[in-house]
């Protein structure tokens, strides 16, 4: 998870560079007050996606983080953050219409901002035989946000179709242009279900390009 998390920091780092961006982890700021760092990070929520089975048992968590923008040039560096988030496809940003009652307010405490989910993989080994005393190992990989589209032979998108990733463990639904999001493994070929009007079939897809175009024919 500690990984995720500063992988994030580098890619925003990186998007605002020669300046800085400071993590907070609610211990005392000392010097370093939002006056003289000019971006600021801190974690908002961790919460468990669903649980899945890619070489192993997997559980999916989305921890999510509030980036905030400080002092005269927090517009400029807004623009640069959002379009560096915008690139990594493991990553996406959360929305007006999907903040919980007040979510807002409490994550972004100076000047301006916005939240990231971050995908975060926690791999753990199962107990097999009489229960032990050793406690589990936890290992953290990572997992991604997969956008992609289910088109007809026409290229024309599928509505209210199911689409389950077999490395995730929850099926979503495809928008009205046949858009749709899963959380996937980090793997390049992924497999899907696919449910339309009531007909299944099993359909795999390369990743290595986003979004992925899944054909129903």
């Amino acid at each position: 998870m500690r990984s995720s998390l500063s992988d994030l920091l580098g890619v925003l780092s990186d998007a605002v560079a020669p300046q800085r961006v400071r993590y907070d982890d609610g211990s005392p700021n000392g010097a370093d007050t939002p006056a003289d760092v000019p971006v600021t990070v801190h974690a908002v929520a961790l919460n468990r996606v669903g649980r899945s089975r890619r070489d192993g048992p997997v559980l999916d968590l989305e921890l999510r983080v509030a980036v905030e923008c400080h002092g005269p040039e927090q517009l400029d560096n807004m623009e640069q953050l959002l379009l560096s988030v915008e690139r990594h496809s493991q990553y996406s940003i959360v929305s007006s219409s999907e903040y919980r009652p007040g979510e807002y307010e409490q994550s972004i405490r100076d000047g301006l901002g916005f939240l990231v989910r971050i995908p975060v993989a926690l791999r753990f080994e199962e107990p097999s035989g009489p229960p032990v005393l050793e406690p589990l190992i936890a290992k953290t990989g990572v997992a991604r946000r997969i956008h992609g589209r289910l088109v007809d032979v026409h290229n024309k998108g599928i509505p209210d179709a199911y689409i389950h990733a077999h490395s995730s463990a929850t099926a979503v639904v495809s928008d009205a242009t046949g858009h749709f999001e899963v959380l996937a493994s980090a793997d390049e070929l992924q497999h899907f279900a696919v449910a339309v009007r009531g007909t299944e079939r099993e359909v795999s897809a390369s990743t290595s390009s986003l979004p992925v175009i899944i054909r129903w024919t």
